[in-house]
C-alpha cells in the first residue's frame, strides 16, 4: 500500500529503484575494483558525489561525509513532499487535493531528474572502466587539475533533463571525458548539447561520420567534411545527407563555422620521399596520403569543406561514426584526382 502523498506512482518507484540498483552496482564496482589513477579517482568522487544518488551506498570511507549529507538532503525532501501539500493549500487558500497533485508532480520531477543523472553516471562509469594503458599513464600525472565546480553545476542542470537513451549516452561520455581531462568540454558546449533537438543531433551524427580531422595529443586541430568537387554551400554534399538546409541547422546550433567552404592545408599528411606523414582521422581510423608522383614538401594541399566549430570539435570524440561506403569512395577519389592515395596506417 502506498501513501497518497508519495511523490511517484508504483511504476515510477519501481523504475527508479531498478535504475538506482543498477547504477549503484556499476559505481561500486568502479571505485572499489578498477585500477584508476589517483587524479581520475579524485575527479570521479567529486563528480559522482554531486550528481549520482547511487554514491550514497558506495562503501568507501572517502565518501562517508558526502553520503551523510546526501541522506539528510533526501530525507528533508521527502518530509517536505509528504507534509507540504496541506501547508501549501492553507497558505494559498486552494483545494487541498489540488495542492497534493501539484506536490506529487513536483516530487515525480525530482525523481525523474535524479534517475536521469544516475543513468548518465552509469555511462560515465562504464567509459572510465575502459581506460587503456595509454590513457592511464597520461591520467596518472598529478598535474591533472580537479574538475571545476561551475562546470559540474552546468552539467547537472543540462543532464538531468535527458531521458532518452541516446542523449544519456552522449552526456555520460562527456562526463567521463571531463573526469579524465578537465576542460575537455566547455560550459558553452555542455549547454549547447542541452539545447540540441533530435533532428539537429541526427544531422550532427551524420556530419561527424563524414569528418576528417587532424589531432595532436588529444586535441582536435582541424575537423571538416570535405566538400569534394563542389561547394557545400551550393549543395555539393546533399547526396550524403548534408544539404545546405541541414548545414544551416548545425550552424544555428553553433556546431560548424559560417563559411561552408573554408580550407585547411593538409600537406603534413602527405608522406614525402618515404616519410611517414602526419596521419588524419577518418571513420575512427588513421590515414596518410601516398603521392603517386614526385611531390615537393612545400606544395600545399588545400582541403575545402565544412569546418567544425570549437564546440563541434570537442563533441567529435564522443560520437561513433556510422560507416558510409559511398562517401568513403568519393573521398578517396577526391585525393586520387590530386595524385594521392589514401592509405590506412
Amino acid at each position: 500500500m502506498t501513501n497518497e502523498n508519495e511523490p511517484q506512482s508504483a511504476n515510477e518507484d519501481e523504475s527508479a529503484g531498478g535504475a538506482l540498483a543498477t547504477v549503484g552496482d556499476v559505481v561500486a564496482d568502479l571505485v572499489t575494483g578498477a585500477s584508476i589513477p589517483a587524479p581520475i579517482r579524485r575527479n570521479l568522487f567529486q563528480a559522482f558525489g554531486q550528481l549520482c544518488s547511487a554514491a550514497i551506498d558506495v562503501p568507501i570511507a572517502y565518501l562517508e561525509g558526502a553520503a551523510a549529507e546526501k541522506r539528510a538532503e533526501a530525507q528533508a525532501r521527502v518530509k517536505i513532499i509528504s507534509t507540504g501539500a496541506n501547508q501549501i493549500a492553507a497558505q494559498m487558500k486552494v483545494d487541498p487535493e489540488f495542492a497534493r497533485v501539484a506536490v506529487k508532480k513536483y516530487g515525480q520531477r525530482i525523481i525523474r531528474e535524479q534517475v536521469n543523472l544516475d543513468q548518465v553516471a552509469a555511462v560515465a562509469a562504464r567509459e572510465l572502466k575502459q581506460l587503456d594503458a595509454g590513457d592511464q599513464k597520461t591520467a596518472g600525472s598529478d598535474e591533472v587539475p580537479p574538475i571545476d565546480d561551475d562546470w559540474l553545476n552546468a552539467f547537472e542542470k543540462e543532464a538531468c533533463q535527458k531521458s532518452t537513451k541516446e542523449m544519456r549516452e552522449l552526456f555520460g561520455r562527456i562526463l567521463a571525458g571531463e573526469i579524465r581531462k578537465p576542460s575537455s568540454f566547455s560550459i558553452r558546449t555542455v549547454k549547447l548539447m542541452g539545447e540540441l533537438d533530435r533532428r539537429a543531433a541526427s544531422i550532427f551524427q551524420r556530419l561527424a561520420s563524414l569528418t576528417i580531422s587532424l589531432r595532436m595529443q588529444g586535441q582536435v586541430i582541424d575537423a571538416r567534411v570535405v566538400s569534394l568537387s563542389g561547394n557545400a554551400a551550393q549543395n555539393s554534399l546533399q547526396d550524403y545527407g548534408l544539404s545546405f538546409g541541414n548545414l544551416n541547422v548545425l550552424h544555428e546550433f553553433g556546431l560548424i563555422i559560417h563559411d561552408y567552404n573554408s580550407y585547411m592545408d593538409y600537406r603534413a599528411s602527405v608522406a614525402i620521399a618515404g616519410g611517414v606523414g602526419f596521419p588524419f582521422t577518418f571513420q575512427d581510423r588513421q590515414w596518410v596520403l601516398i603521392p603517386e608522383e614526385e611531390r615537393s614538401r612545400e606544395e600545399q594541399l588545400r582541403v575545402n569543406g565544412v569546418a567544425l566549430s570549437a564546440s563541434g570539435k570537442q563533441l567529435l570524440g564522443i560520437l561513433d561514426p556510422a560507416p558510409d561506403v559511398k562517401y568513403s569512395a568519393a573521398l578517396q577519389e577526391f585525393f586520387r584526382r590530386r595524385k594521392l592515395i589514401m592509405t590506412e596506417v
